[in-house]
Order: C-alpha cells, then structure tokens, then sequence
C-alpha cells in the first residue's frame, strides 16, 4: 500500500450516542443527519471527505500540513455550522418527543493529527489507514474535561508552517498513553466562547391572526402528547384521515415552515406547520392550508389537553389566514371537513393498543 503524508481532522458530535440510545431513534436520526450536512458543506475544499462515521466526519488533507491559522479557521468554520444548524432545530422543531428537545446538549469537539496514511481499495470503496489513523481515532478518548474542544497533535505543530503560537485562544499542553501506541502530545483549547459568538439564524416566520372562532371539542381516549404526535406527522395521516390520497415533501423532516403537498380525491392543498407550544399539560399547534384552486389560505389551529395519562381533550378549529372571515358559501363544507378529521384522529387514536411514542418523550437528563 502507499503512503502519502496527509493532515487527519476528525469533527466529532459529543452526546451522540446516548443522544441516539436514549430518544426517539428515528427523529434523533433526522437531526443528525441535518446537524452532519451542515459540517459537510462547511469543509474546506483543500479537504476530502473520507468517510462519515455516525457522529464524525472524517477529513483527510494530502501533502504538506496546513499552516496553524489554517486548522483553526477550518474548524471554526465548520463548528459555526453546526452549532448554527442546531439552533435552527431548536427554533424549528414541532416535536416535543426526546430527540428533538435535547438536540440543545449536543457539542463538537476536533482532533487534529498529521502524518503517513494508505488507502485500502475494496471495490468501489477507500478507506484510509494506518498508525496516524489509529492515533487520531484514539485522541477522540482522552482526558479533557470538556465536550467541546480542538485538539492539535504536536506532531501537526511541527509539520505547520507559521508561527508556533496558534492564536490568541488559551492553549493547554497535555499528553495521553495509548496501549500499543505509547505517548501523545497534544495541545487543546477549550470552543466556549467560540460557541458564544455563533450567529442566530433568523427567527421563523410563524405569526397568524387569530380572532374568535369557536372551537369544534371532542374527548379522545388516549393521552394528549400521542395524539398530537399523530396529528404532527403530516405524512403519516394518509392512514387515517379520509380522502388524503397522498403527501409530498421535499424532506422527510416535519418543521416550523417545512411543505407538505397534500393530494385528496378531488382537491390539492399546501400544509405548513406554524408554531408549538409544549407544556406539562397542553400542546397548541398551528399550521397554514393553502387551497389554491379556490384561492383560500387558513389557518387551523389544534389544543391537545391532558385530562388524565390515557384522555385528553381535543379541540380544532380553522380561521382566514388574513383578517375577513372565511366566506359563507364554503364554510359549512370546511367545518364538515374539520369534523370528520376530528373524529378519524379519534378513532385511529384510541385504537392503538399501546403508546407509539412512548420512547420519544423520554427525558434526558
């Protein structure tokens, strides 16, 4: 096998394996994936992605090291990414299952090594290999009391070109014994405050006009948060509500402004959630309905309310998404819609056996 020198870079998501384990595994799924896509398109051109490992994305840099500002500019880069894609899921998410509301303790830490690595051709496939490889998978278990960080091998540092001091960040010298490997030097600096200074993404469009509407109200045997979770997942309602023949989206993911191309048996509409409020006790969501071939945009709006952990009431209702109301001559046909909706979340709700969604409203600690 050849070798050629290379620059190794590892992004790694702290907390992703209990993050994975300890929630909801499909909806953990889809925030990984959105949080990996942003650090991927973040990446320096000068690197190649060799592989992405559940958690990390490994980078390999060939030739000659980066200079020192180089790594740090590149890592910063990519943890602004991240960090600015998880907020935009905190700020966009609609589901209260345990995935979605710990994206927040997520973290990313960097190890960085240089030297020799060979690739390994299986197929169509490459893997890179070889001692440095070893080390830097290594390095991602150490001693640092942190989960958010980057670590630089000494032995980048002498390859670097520049400056030996990497920059302004306080930078901590350190070390780590290996079976096989012995001693690792290193030096790390802590990213809290880089964290401090990512940008806030722009606040999601959600305000409707509410008036005094009443509500259509019906008790449902079964517990608030599992019928909401049934109602939220805009795709799965194929399966229960009448006439939806069937949904398309350009993501599998259901967000704050995510679309959802709805075919019933003799309409089309555009379905966009708006807002969720999540308490111990209720969960109000809204979302936009926009039939265009009548020239009609609502907004219904859902209150799930716990009664005891096996019933709840629920309440819908759909208002003019401007500030007239909805005309006379379609209401009536609206309002038998929204009943027969009403009434087939019901009995698709209280036929479940068990709770679905059990495993989604998990707490992590």
């Amino acid at each position: 096998m050849a070798e050629t020198s290379a620059t190794i870079l590892i992004p790694d998501i702290s907390g992703f394996t209990e993050f994975m384990t300890s929630t909801e595994l499909g909806h953990a799924s889809h925030a990984i994936n959105m949080l990996i896509d942003a650090m991927v398109k973040a990446v320096d051109e000068d690197y190649e992605i060799s592989e992405i490992e559940g958690d990390a994305v490994l980078l390999i840099k060939k030739g000659s090291a980066p200079s020192q500002k180089e790594i740090l500019k590149t890592c910063l880069k990519i943890f602004n990414a991240f960090h600015f894609q998880r907020k935009w899921l905190q700020q966009h998410h609609i589901c209260p299952c345990g995935a979605c509301e710990s994206i927040i303790h997520l973290t990313l830490k960097f190890i960085a090594h240089h030297g020799p690595v060979a690739e390994i051709k299986v197929g169509r496939f490459v893997k890179q290999s070889g001692t440095e490889m070893i080390v830097a998978h290594r390095l991602l278990k150490n001693s640092i009391a942190s989960n958010e960080y980057l670590l630089v091998t000494e032995k980048l540092l002498r390859h670097a070109p520049g400056p030996a001091e990497l920059d302004e960040m306080e930078w901590i010298n350190s070390s780590e014994e290996y079976a096989s490997i012995g001693k690792v030097d290193y030096r790390f600096a802590l990213l809290n405050e880089a964290r401090k200074k990512v940008p806030e993404p722009p606040e999601p469009s959600n305000y409707y006009h509410t008036d005094n509407t009443s509500y259509l109200e019906i008790p449902i045997a079964a517990n608030f948060r599992d019928v909401y979770m049934v109602l939220m997942d805009i795709p799965g309602r194929v399966q229960w509500q009448t006439g939806l023949q069937k949904v398309e989206q350009d993501r599998p993911e259901v967000f704050i402004g995510s679309i959802h191309h709805c075919s019933f048996e003799n309409y089309q509409a555009i379905l966009s959630p708006l807002r969720m409020t999540l308490s111990d006790e209720r969960i109000i969501y809204a979302e936009s309905c926009s039939i265009k071939a009548i020239n009609l945009s609502l907004v219904y709006e859902f209150i799930f309310t716990k009664i005891s952990d096996t019933t709840c009431g629920f309440a819908c209702r759909f208002m003019n998404m401007n500030e007239s109301p909805v005309p006379g001559n379609i209401h009536g046909s609206l309002f038998a819609k929204m009943q027969e909706m009403a009434e087939r979340l019901k009995e698709y709700c209280e036929k479940m056996e068990t709770s679905l969604f059990e495993a989604a409203f998990q707490k992590i600690e």
